[in-house]
């Protein structure tokens, strides 16, 4: 296998991010700083030379349910999904890697917060469906199904296409406050920043979004409330009610 592979595997980082660790020489063989992405067996001794940070946490604080076929989390915000660096705090994917049993099944955006499934690799995915708050600035007067596909060729922001062979999303608006919308996003399958783009499509970014064009804010004002596997679903009423209370104070 690729140096690369072994050291993303090892260390749980990314492909990418092990390939520069790799080209900026972090990367020992036998003790031999290793700057090419060379082809090993695995058996050597093989060191990424950045001290790892003990991770540590209380699952109680993450989380919501776990049974023998699905398990769900609460991410918070600003808290990454996945691991993107050795050196990064604690994220949503060390969690999932202390149930090996149990694979994810999406990802939530750095800034947004909600609910998160995991499906034992043994039970049969059958349907997903995933509701969503997000705060809007003005009224949002619209109820609207989309099913534009997204390019999510740029590695930052997405493109929505006028191709609409996609995957269904339902929006419409839950509250209005005489400034900002709270609007409800209910979808099964979605591509990357999906839910993010489609407000901006339709000239109601997020607020807090600041890549989509939102108004500035603390964080990105997005929350998912509720997840469904197969016929389980799970909420977090407790960090809704939150949500719910940030939205109100918008008045």
């Amino acid at each position: 296998m690729r140096l690369s592979i072994f050291i993303a595997k090892t260390y749980n980082i990314s492909r990418r991010q092990a390939k520069d660790a790799v080209k900026n020489g972090l990367v020992t063989i036998e003790k031999s700083i290793i700057t090419k992405d060379i082809d090993v067996n695995g058996n050597e001794n093989i060191i990424y030379n950045i001290s790892n940070k003990s991770i540590s946490y209380e699952i109680n604080d993450y989380l919501l349910y776990k049974d023998k076929e699905y398990m769900f989390l609460y991410k918070p915000s600003f808290m990454h999904s996945d691991r993107h660096s050795i050196t990064d705090e604690l994220t949503i994917s060390d969690i999932y890697s202390d149930f090996p049993d149990y694979k994810p099944l999406s990802r939530l955006d750095y800034e947004a917060d909600g609910v998160v499934g995991a499906i034992n690799k043994h039970i049969n995915l059958k349907n997903i469906s995933k509701s969503y708050y997000a705060i809007v600035s003005g009224d949002f007067n619209k109820k609207i199904t989309m099913s534009n596909k997204i390019d999510a060729d740029n590695r930052k922001k997405v493109k929505v296409l006028e191709d609409t062979s996609g995957f269904l999303t339902n929006i419409k608006k839950a509250a209005y406050n005489g400034k900002f919308s709270l609007v409800e996003v209910t979808l099964e399958k979605a591509a990357r920043h999906q839910v993010r783009a489609f407000l901006s499509y339709l000239s109601y970014a997020i607020l807090g979004d600041k890549l989509y064009g939102g108004n500035d804010f603390e964080r990105l004002c997005l929350h998912c409330f509720s997840y469904t596997i197969n016929n389980k679903t799970v909420t977090c009423k407790k960090q809704t009610d939150t949500f719910l209370n940030l939205y109100k104070s918008l008045y």
